[in-house]
């Protein structure tokens, strides 16, 4: 079996966790939020961070029957801030990956709602499934990450770069290390946690996250831009601020610290594979 196929298993793997949970959990609530979450969360990702939370704790030896729940949550929070973002008083997107947004689907309101219950959801299958010490510890770390002290706050940074066009190096890296970096490092501690590993392994590990998460958010920018003119996106990234030459230099630099740090790891031929899958 190719990477592909692989990886392809593994996406499917967690879509049936997520679906068959939702399905089993929320079976008497109104119709229309529980299809407007299923929509919302089983669109088509690339389920980065949930694979991430599960591969991190199998490569150092845990049970990943125990990191599912929090690859889940992650899920959940990644799927609202989407629905959240998409909105008009945010990003006022009418599209996600190719398909309505949320609220044009299903209406405004419906949007707000099916973000907030996909928010809870998020605790509440974490919380359902916390055991030890270890898996509290995930979850505040997950809390901490999508909340004020992470990706929350640089949904306001990057409203208040949108309303005054103003930012200078250190506010637009602070951003992409809120907005994005933070919910990928959620992940992969949250993985590294569940596993019960070492102090050492958790600062390389966190190390590894950050390199990832900025790495995730150069190659994205670089698909913003448009395949027939070339012309770069009016909005904030890494190609617009720094231009296309110091922007894949950047790329190659995280990029080649993130997979240096996994090859480390005698158990990492997944995740090397996954990396190279969106970098090369």
């Amino acid at each position: 079996m190719n990477f592909n196929d692989i990886y392809k298993n593994k996406i499917k793997f967690i879509d049936d966790y997520i679906k068959n949970y939702l399905e089993s959990r929320y079976p008497e609530v109104s119709p229309v939020l529980l299809d407007s979450m299923k929509y919302s969360v089983l669109n088509g990702g690339k389920r980065l961070r949930s694979i991430l939370c599960i591969e991190i704790c199998k490569m150092l030896d845990g049970d990943i029957n125990k990191a599912l729940p929090f690859a889940a949550g992650i899920e959940f929070i990644h799927a609202y801030s989407l629905v959240h973002d998409d909105l008009p008083a945010m990003d006022n997107s009418d599209y996600r990956r190719g398909q309505l947004s949320c609220h044009k689907k299903f209406g405004e309101a419906f949007g707000i709602l099916c973000g907030d219950a996909l928010l809870n959801s998020a605790y509440e299958i974490m919380a359902n499934n916390c055991t030890t010490q270890y898996q509290i510890k995930a979850m505040q770390c997950i809390a901490k990450c999508a909340g004020a002290h992470g990706m929350i706050d640089g949904q306001i940074i990057d409203l208040s770069i949108a309303d005054t066009g103003i930012y200078d190096e250190k506010q637009f890296i602070k951003l992409i290390e809120l907005k994005t970096a933070n919910l990928i490092k959620a992940a992969v501690v949250s993985g590294v946690l569940i596993a019960e590993g070492s102090e050492d392994t958790l600062n390389e590990m966190e190390s590894f996250a950050y390199n990832l998460g900025l790495a995730f958010q150069i190659r994205d920018d670089f698909e913003d831009v448009t395949e027939d003119d070339k012309k770069i996106s009016d909005s904030p990234n890494f190609v617009s601020y720094f231009g296309s030459d110091i922007a894949r230099k950047m790329l190659n630099q995280y990029y080649g610290n993130s997979i240096n740090i996994l090859k480390k790891y005698k158990t990492s031929q997944f995740l090397c594979g996954l990396l190279c899958y969106l970098f090369e």
